[in-house]
């Protein structure tokens, strides 16, 4: 692996003692824009009073924890002369109970074997890039997790999943902060690969939410079921901007539900041109009453594949797993273990099953303690002939983690 120079900004640590994320459906997020137009220009810590989530927006992550190096000129406007300035305000909002996420925008290079170089010419690997975000953003700046900006003419190509899977080994739902680090991304369907990534039940298992950022189309639930279709609408959200939706109509699409709610939760983009806009959208978002954010079991999604959570979980040395194959007919079925790595320590399942309730024991006496995925890769068959139907549709991949403590 190629070295990766990187200088270490070590700031105080202010975070408040809840560290857990929002609850399920009431993801506020507030994108703090460098070059906001106003009129108001506060400065982070106070440009919201509603928000949970802030991404900072513009300029580069690397540049915040090696300001030396890869140094650009957007992170400035009347509130903010230095890094320096923008790395206290990011620990300020740390320490009220937001979570605060630097913006990374994708590239053409990212669907290469070496998507990012660094000042010196280094070429790194997605292995090495992944693992060079993970320093820029916990280990030097201690931000909360990353939210990608997809739109800059890469392809949704083998290289380019497998950066953005390698990406979510250290953020989001499937790595091992997952309760403190989150994985997001915004999307719209004229920018790719945006579609490749938002109707990717495989991909967006990595992310806690996507969200769609075609501000300029009035038709929120439109936009919102191109993607919820698809991933889910607990995975799903719209953002707003005010240059195209008024007060009124961003106040509807924030208090709007899907028929199965809840959905994500709404995202206001250059949340700091008007504060008592941002805050009214944020404030107009209700998760409703009697909604199980947990979840469900298998007996709940009937018809549909289910991967459920294992138990007992830590555990040692075995643990039980469930899974639902759903559809008409019989599917194939593979159910296999891996670590952190993406090397595969067990195979449980892989064989042709038919619609119903599973249950299975996974014995890992003979692996180390630490957190490991379970993958249920499923299949429809043709009944008939009892091959793969190459309908290209139905099948699903599923993903949960589970920790072996010794």
């Amino acid at each position: 692996m190629a070295m990766v120079s990187l200088l270490v900004i070590v700031a105080p640590d202010l975070r408040g003692a809840d560290t857990g994320l929002p609850r399920p459906g009431n993801n506020k997020v507030a994108y703090y824009v460098f070059d906001s137009g106003g009129p108001d220009h506060y400065p982070m810590p106070t440009f919201t009073d509603a928000a949970n989530i802030v991404v900072v927006f513009e300029g580069t992550l690397w540049e915040l924890a090696d300001s030396a190096h890869y140094a650009t000129s957007w992170m400035r406007n009347v509130n903010y002369h230095s890094h320096a300035e923008v790395l206290r305000d990011i620990k300020v909002l740390q320490a009220q109970g937001v979570k605060v996420l630097m913006n990374v925008d994708d590239a053409a290079s990212w669907s290469t074997s070496t998507p990012f170089t660094t000042y010196d010419g280094k070429k790194l690997t997605g292995q090495e890039f992944a693992a060079f975000i993970r320093a820029c953003a916990i280990d030097s700046v201690g931000l909360d997790g990353i939210s990608l900006d997809i739109e800059h003419g890469a392809t949704g190509n083998a290289a380019y999943i497998s950066l953005l899977k390698e990406i979510g080994k250290y953020f989001g739902p499937l790595s091992p902060d997952s309760a403190s680090q989150m994985y997001i991304a915004a999307i719209y369907a004229g920018g790719a690969p945006g579609s490749v990534i938002g109707k990717s039940r495989e991909i967006t298992a990595h992310m806690n939410f996507i969200m769609d950022m075609a501000y300029f189309v009035w038709d929120y639930a439109a936009r919102f079921k191109q993607w919820a279709d698809s991933i889910g609408a607990s995975k799903t959200m719209v953002g707003v901007l005010n240059d195209y939706y008024g007060v009124s109509h961003a106040m509807s699409a924030a208090a709007w539900q899907p028929p199965s709610p809840p959905k994500a939760g709404i995202m206001v983009y250059a949340a700091n041109n008007l504060k008592s806009y941002t805050d009214a959208v944020f404030n107009a978002l209700v998760v409703p009453t009697g909604v199980d954010t947990n979840p469900p079991t298998a007996d709940e999604i009937q018809g549909e594949y289910a991967l459920l959570q294992n138990y007992p979980n830590p555990f040692n040395p075995s643990t039980t797993i469930e899974f639902r194959v759903g559809g008409a007919g019989p599917s194939h079925v593979r159910l296999a273990v891996s670590d952190m790595l993406g090397r595969e320590v067990a195979v449980l399942v892989d064989e042709k099953k038919a619609p119903g309730n599973y249950r299975v024991t996974f014995d890992a006496a003979d692996l180390s303690s630490g957190v490991y995925l379970y993958r249920l890769h499923a299949r429809p068959l043709d009944s008939a002939i009892g091959r793969d139907s190459g309908s290209g549709s139905g099948g699903s991949v599923l993903a949960n983690k589970l920790v072996l403590v010794r």
